[in-house]
């Protein structure tokens, strides 16, 4: 594995063990570690079946999108790329290694680059529109630091809903932006002599226009990906009101809403699996509700499930493919 995701991982976990550390100074380390004795761990379990079950849905998109692999091959496309997203900013990484394994049932890179996309296209739809629904709530209900951050984030998803759209409709934009980052790559010596490859780069940005415009008038298609899609990430925003519930808390429209916000505002953290950005806005958004003998323990469990669980099941299914591969 590349340094720069074990660097990852560790900037994760060393965040994540930091906060814990100064929200349980802060509040009483001994009574957030004595909290994890009371909890009751049904709910969190409940919380891991979620996720799993957001697995299965993004699997799910994949096969629609992709008929020549089969269902478990999705499975394993899912976890590949969530265990490299989550291990880079932006959630960045996964991309180029799910191309990679799409290569291996001979699909055209171009045609792996529109599925993704396209995947992506419909999932950032959805985070705008349940993200104006978090703005319009946080506007009645929440300061106005919130409600920014909230806009904020819904602005970048539109933003990337906008460019992939604008490179679609303008062939031209979509090629000249590729051969500017194949030149930079040039010059940091990550690619050499790409001229000898730029009709084929060409050829490849034409065949992901050119599905994508395919599959953007399949309209079942895109209602049902649509529909999966609101499912999936709903699951993302469900789990945190569940490990709340665990200790006794009632969860109510607020508790939900609070969630949706977190999400789709930590989505633009510029670190690891948000790491520091998502503890951060969940103290800012929970505090007043969870108790401070408690608010440790949940951001623990959270983060465990939401992103932890991801890495190490993930990272069981990538070094089970490098071994196949062996």
């Amino acid at each position: 594995m590349k340094k720069k995701y074990i660097y990852g991982f560790l900037f994760a976990l060393i965040t994540t063990i930091v906060v814990f550390i100064l929200v349980s100074g802060i509040n009483g380390f001994v009574e957030n570690i004595h909290s994890f004795v009371g909890y009751n761990y049904f709910f969190f379990l409940v919380a891991i079946s979620v996720i799993i079950m957001k697995w299965l849905i993004e699997s799910i998109i994949i096969k629609l999108l992709v008929k020549e692999i089969k269902y478990k091959s999705a499975i394993n496309f899912t976890l590949i790329g969530q265990f490299y997203s989550y291990l880079t900013p932006f959630y960045t990484g996964g991309q180029p290694f799910q191309i990679i394994y799409l290569s291996k049932f001979g699909i055209d890179p171009g045609k792996a680059t529109a599925t993704i996309l396209f995947k992506t296209f419909i999932f950032q739809i959805n985070m705008a529109l349940l993200g104006i629904i978090g703005i319009i709530y946080s506007i009645f209900n929440y300061t106005k630091s919130i409600t920014i951050g909230i806009m904020l984030g819904v602005f970048m998803n539109s933003l990337a809903v906008f460019l992939i759209v604008f490179y679609v409709i303008n062939e031209n934009a979509a090629i000249n932006t590729t051969m500017y980052f194949v030149r930079i790559l040039k010059k940091i010596g990550i690619l050499k002599e790409p001229e000898k490859y730029t009709d084929e780069i060409i050829l490849k940005v034409k065949t992901f226009i050119e599905i994508f415009k395919s599959e953007s008038k399949k309209i079942w298609k895109i209602v049902l990906i649509f529909i999966l899609s609101i499912i999936q990430f709903g699951s993302s925003v469900i789990i945190l009101p569940l490990i709340i519930k665990g200790f006794g808390i009632f969860v109510n429209l607020n508790i939900f809403i609070r969630s949706l916000i977190t999400q789709i505002t930590s989505s633009i953290v510029p670190t690891p699996g948000t790491s520091g950005g998502a503890e951060g806005i969940f103290y800012l958004l929970f505090s007043n509700i969870v108790s401070a003998d408690k608010i440790g323990a949940v951001i623990i469990l959270w983060r465990f499930v939401i992103y932890y669980f991801v890495l190490l099941i993930g990272g069981i299914v990538v070094l089970l493919n490098h071994k196949k591969r062996m």
